[in-house]
């Protein structure tokens, strides 16, 4: 009875988690570029007992023999989804979506201590702000204020007059200043070759873990190309990856599951008040 009470308190406390992980994805639904996040489960530490001293009689028998007493479930992983999201054409210039899954855009960000470090991100969306190291010229952030970052690993200038930005064929970004065409810069896109380990840091940016911790250096979780037309559409943005009737599914069914833990949990008090209120 106690174990079945503690299984059911442990699960009821994962599978919060698990809720918690689909309502974030619900309340990204309309960001773009967000990638999903999937919680999956496995048992707790279980114990068989096998009270069945004559395995013989159990002939036809389709479960497995004695009994089995676990302590619950717990989240195994909660995995990055990379699936594509949808295109929305939008027709700016600066609006970039990316076409194959598990490439990202380099951009400068803070971290919590306040120290700048380059995140990756799908938001393809960016704007022209004052450049803070020359008043007279431009640089490209995205929705977070984060700086895109270059082939160099440097934030983009923009000359002050520059209008009708175009991607060329290898990622490189020009603009018509005074007349005439002018380089930007070319766009770098890293590529994740373990996408498990990034670490989300709020928004649709990620950033690598501790690779020293790990044991890694960063070519082997990161690779960096040219960000070619082949991989960047101009004009259009990826949408997130949320399945709104798929997270509102899983959300029904997580909710239940914790109703029925809660349920057995409440009985177990109730059945062990009984039974101390008739040895009393």
């Amino acid at each position: 009875m106690y174990s079945s009470m503690i299984s059911s308190a442990n699960t009821m406390g994962q599978i919060q988690q698990q809720m918690d992980g689909i309502s974030n994805n619900l309340a990204n639904t309309n960001r773009t570029g967000y990638k999903r996040r999937e919680a999956s489960f496995s048992e707790l530490l279980f114990q068989q007992m096998n009270n069945n001293t004559a395995p013989n009689t159990e002939a036809g028998r389709l479960t497995p023999l004695g009994l089995r007493s676990g302590a619950g479930a717990a989240i195994a992983q909660t995995a990055l989804r990379l699936e594509h999201g949808s295109l929305q054409e939008t027709g700016r210039d600066l609006d970039f979506a990316l076409t194959e899954k598990g490439y990202f855009f380099q951009v400068e960000s803070m971290n919590n201590q306040g120290e700048a470090e380059t995140q990756y991100t799908r938001d393809g969306s960016f704007y022209l702000t004052e450049n803070p190291d020359n008043p007279d010229t431009w640089t490209l952030v995205n929705n977070e204020g984060d700086y895109l970052l270059n082939n160099d690993g440097e934030r983009m200038n923009v000359p002050g007059t520059a209008s009708n930005f175009q991607l060329a064929d290898d990622g490189t970004l020009t603009a018509e200043v005074d007349g005439e065409e002018a380089e930007i810069g070319q766009i770098e896109l890293a590529r994740a070759t373990k996408p498990q380990l990034l670490e989300a840091v709020g928004g649709s940016n990620f950033r690598l873990p501790d690779l020293e911790a790990l044991d890694l250096e960063e070519a082997d979780v990161i690779e960096f190309v040219a960000g070619e037309n082949s991989r960047i559409i101009q004009g259009s943005l990826e949408q997130s990856n949320v399945d709104l009737s798929k997270e509102m599914t899983d959300l029904t069914t997580a909710q239940r599951s914790y109703s029925f833990n809660s349920r057995a949990l409440s009985q177990g008090d109730q059945m062990m008040g009984l039974i101390n209120s008739i040895r009393g």
